[in-house]
């Protein structure tokens, strides 16, 4: 695990009661590279493990159908923790003060790394606090197949330009190790004083209603039935995803009438289940050799078959997500137009003063009441099911365009509709996504008028690739089956 260590903090003191894990954007014990360096340094300085969570208010955009997600997650963690006896706590207030506060009489204190601006803030509080001054830190990239900071060491222009990188590098990072082993009695917190939950862990309502309560959680938007967080549920979606869509992946993934793609995203934005961990096992089902990984991504165009399948699965898995990190963690500027290449906004604000079809207010766009069936759609099946098709989000995303005065408008409106509506909102993918509706990582085309050289894209493009009308049945579906449940 020590090549995946971002950032470390040494200590000249050899006391300390426990090793402490604090919890954040990997929400799992499986495939948890930060988790398996905490377990293998508790057992190596022979003291207990103790792994915290932090439950704060503090999450920009967080809401009700975010946190029930992730709690429900939490239960699983804290029945596989007690397994093996390791004493597993929800707190609740700000990280920046309470990891400090037990960390200080740690041995060490493991963090895990994530990608975004607030995150940063937090784990850079955290190093920088004076009560840790004699505690060893640790933070480890969890989410990228290859650490960000590793793949590259700038900010990439494309997927291309990424892609090359990480297939040099794959070689060496394909393979995970087998969990550390652990036989080290429970050392117990002394949490007097700090708010944290103080009943059983397994049952779910209880969780829930003290979350609530504690957080004041605003019921609107509402919790998305029909799907569950934690580790098991996403199993069950890999598992279905392998036997009856990866088959057909490549021929049918983009389109939005079809349910064709892994239904996974929620679980990876959470760090509920590890993308190293999906990839291993879709070859392992499929009988193929990781070791092919790299070849397969690299000449993703000359394939057909299986194994197109499965390179377009690891492109989209793969590459796609860590240019996301990618762009994450070398632009500060990832949520607002500021971040767009320079041939895009010149030529966005080359065509400003371009008369747009139409100006929505923004209750009319987050209803769905547009002219557009097909905007529409999208939108309400965003905020009923949690999700919305990818392609369907890059329509979404680019029509708003012919709406919208200017392209800052156009993205602070996205953003905060996708963050709102989505469970894998708030997310690098989200941020990268949205940039790309208007030339992030994209390059330029034919000149139109309001997109300029930026890619464009219609209800006609749409109606022409997809049984449209089947798409608008699916959403029809989903919205009749919620008001049979409010009903």
């Amino acid at each position: 695990m020590k090549d995946r260590i971002l950032r470390y903090k040494a200590s000249s003191k050899s006391s300390g009661s426990y090793v402490l894990y604090w919890m954040q954007q990997a929400q799992r014990i499986h495939c948890n590279p930060a988790f398996d360096y905490a377990v293998a340094k508790a057992q190596e300085l022979k003291l207990g493990l103790i792994v915290c969570f932090v439950l704060s208010d503090e999450i920009p955009e967080a809401n009700m159908r975010h946190y029930r997600f992730m709690l429900e997650a939490l239960l699983e963690i804290a029945v596989g923790l007690a397994k093996r006896k390791i004493p597993f706590h929800v707190l609740l207030g700000k990280p920046t003060e309470l990891i400090p506060r037990l960390g200080q009489k740690a041995r060490l204190l493991v963090l895990d790394h994530g990608y975004l601006n607030w995150q940063r803030t937090w784990r850079d509080a955290i190093f920088s606090s004076e009560l840790l001054s004699d505690t060893e830190l640790v933070q480890l990239d969890t989410e990228a197949t290859i650490p960000v900071h590793l793949a590259s060491d700038k900010e990439e222009y494309t997927a291309a330009t990424l892609r090359r990188k990480l297939v040099a590098k794959l070689p060496d990072w394909a393979s995970y190790p087998d969990p550390p082993h652990y036989d080290i009695e429970p050392q117990y917190l002394d949490l007097q004083g700090i708010a944290h939950y103080p009943y059983d862990m397994l049952d779910i309502d209880a969780l829930w209603a003290w979350a609530c309560s504690e957080l004041k959680l605003h019921p609107s938007p509402d919790i998305v039935g029909g799907i569950t967080g934690g580790y098991e549920q996403a199993q069950k979606k890999l598992s279905l995803f392998i036997k009856e869509k990866l088959s057909a992946y490549a021929q049918y993934r983009n389109h939005p009438d079809l349910d064709y793609t892994s239904e996974l995203s929620p679980y990876l934005h959470f760090g509920q289940i590890s993308a190293l961990e999906i990839i291993h096992k879709v070859f392992e089902a499929w009988q193929v050799p990781i070791d092919t990984l790299p070849q397969l991504i690299a000449n993703k165009k000359q394939l057909t078959g299986n194994s197109l399948n499965l390179a377009d699965y690891a492109e989209e898995l793969i590459v796609r997500r860590e240019l996301s990190m990618n762009f994450c963690f070398y632009n500060p500027d990832y949520d607002s137009a500021m971040c767009l290449p320079n041939w895009a906004r010149k030529t966005l604000n080359n065509h400003l003063m371009d008369a747009r079809e139409q100006h929505y207010s923004l209750d009319r766009l987050e209803q769905g009441e547009t002219d557009d069936i097909y905007w529409n759609a999208a939108q309400r099946q965003m905020i009923f099911s949690g999700k919305m098709h990818g392609y369907m989000r890059m329509y979404w995303g680019k029509r708003l365009l012919s709406w919208c005065p200017s392209v800052d408008e156009a993205q602070e409106i996205l953003l905060y509709l996708n963050n709102k509506y989505e469970l894998d909102g708030r997310d690098v993918n989200a941020y990268a996504g949205i940039a790309w509706c208007f030339g992030k990582h994209d390059r330029p085309w034919a000149e139109r008028p309001i997109f300029g050289m930026v890619r464009f894209m219609n209800a006609a493009g749409l109606k022409r690739k997809f049984d449209m009308d089947a798409y608008l049945r699916k959403v029809d579906l989903i919205l009749r089956g919620k008001d049979e449940i409010l009903a």
